[in-house]
């Protein structure tokens, strides 16, 4: 397997992509819980929850990087055929899933970085300054935390479609669509 996709299995870049983009945003949502309720009244407590916020921003505008950067990877590269045994309906569907997680991956970061804005919070990027892309508006501000926070529900919503629909390919169906994005190589990385 090389760093290009196939026909019949997705190439190292990909794949990269995939494990890291998981991780990534795994850690977001779950940082963004932990920092929700964190309290503030001292300013140690201060200090640590907003330098909690100031790393989840950054990593947040380097998931809107990576995701960019993904998705123009798979715009160049061959997305590997579906199994002959998958109906019109279930090709449908996954392509519409993928097209979701990508809307909500672009989504997330960008509610996140006009929240900030609308909120007067300056965002920082591992330290370096990142323009307000809007002016201060308290009401907007509060309507992007909400679509936020709805983003996330809706991202965990699909990961659990995405991870069950891959598990029943793999043990119902038996058929390679797991294996395609595996780290472990599988037999369709070795066909090709």
């Amino acid at each position: 397997m090389g760093l290009k996709n196939t026909d019949t299995s997705y190439g190292h870049v990909a794949k990269a992509f995939h494990w890291i983009m998981f991780l990534m945003l795994a850690g977001m949502v779950i940082v963004g819980i932990y920092m929700h309720d964190l309290p503030s009244e001292t300013p140690e407590q201060a200090s640590y929850k907003f330098g909690i916020y100031d790393m989840h921003k950054s990593f947040g505008l380097l998931v809107l990087i990576l995701v960019a950067l993904r998705l123009g990877w798979r715009m160049i590269n061959p997305v590997p055929k579906m199994p002959d045994s998958m109906s019109r309906i279930e090709s449908l569907s996954a392509h519409s899933m993928h097209i979701l997680l990508y809307v909500l991956m672009f989504a997330q970061p960008i509610t996140g970085w006009l929240m900030s804005s609308y909120g007067g919070h300056a965002v920082k990027f591992f330290g370096l300054q990142v323009p307000a892309v809007v002016g201060k508006d308290k009401p907007m501000s509060d309507i992007m935390h909400e679509a936020h926070e709805v983003i996330a529900l809706l991202l965990i919503i699909s990961f659990v479609i995405h991870v069950a629909a891959s598990l029943f390919h793999h043990f119902v169906r038996k058929d390679d669509v797991l294996v395609r994005m595996s780290l472990h190589p599988g037999k369709s990385d070795r066909s090709s």
